[in-house]
């Protein structure tokens, strides 16, 4: 019998669960803007309602992004510094093929995935049927013009918090295009995080001994 925690922040809370094997035993959110002021008490509450030390986890699963930036950089060092005094191994899962992976759809030949990256631009995704062909960061304009270019006539489904953001422009785009499906779901759920980091540690897959990066995929310059 394993136990572990996932942790993400989904753009207007952060969240962690307590999971037993496959079975989400206990969770807790808050306002992503006290992540920093109650992430420790909050783990500390989930631990002692469920009798467990943070320290005899057997691992913690993060989604380390893409999202936003500042409560992403706060969840991050607060699991490095949990790995530091406890050495639970910390599971890093991409948002991104996340969310591709709980809502997947078969019926569709490109799966577009667009999460908000501020200043009209996303965090993107795409997918031919299951196989992952791109991903990235763009101005929402630009990436779109791509898309209708390079995919014309193809069936798509669009998801994301990008796309909710993004909805009047691109059914704009598409107007009266029956191949276009927009899904109002803005990410993956705290279930799916621990769903792959579970099956990432029993299959030994990059489990880390050292500290996670957040998965940012922007680049800065000077």
């Amino acid at each position: 019998m394993l136990h572990h925690l996932a942790i993400q922040n989904t753009y207007d809370i952060f969240e962690m669960a307590l999971f037993q094997d496959n079975t989400l035993i206990d969770y807790l959110s808050e306002d992503k803007r006290h992540t920093s002021k109650l992430f420790i008490p909050m783990l500390d509450q989930l631990c002692t309602k469920n009798n467990i030390a943070f320290a005899n986890l057997d691992f913690c699963a993060v989604n380390a992004g893409p999202g936003p930036f500042s409560t992403l950089r706060s969840v991050i060092a607060s699991v490095n510094g949990l790995h530091m005094a406890t050495s639970v191994p910390l599971i890093s899962i991409d948002g991104l093929n996340a969310t591709f992976t709980e809502f997947y759809d078969d019926h569709y030949e490109y799966t577009v995935i667009l999460l908000n990256a501020f200043n009209n631009e996303v965090y993107y995704l795409i997918a031919h049927k299951n196989q992952i062909i791109s991903k990235g960061y763009k101005n929402i304009h630009l990436l779109l013009q791509e898309i209708v270019q390079e995919y014309e006539n193809q069936s798509i489904h669009f998801l994301g918090n990008g796309v909710i953001l993004y909805d009047n422009l691109i059914k704009e785009i598409y107007t009266d295009n029956e191949l276009i499906k927009i899904n109002v779901m803005s990410m993956c759920s705290i279930k799916t995080i621990g769903d792959l980091g579970l099956r990432m540690f029993l299959n030994k897959e990059v489990i880390s001994s050292e500290y996670l990066m957040p998965l940012h995929l922007k680049k800065f310059t000077f």
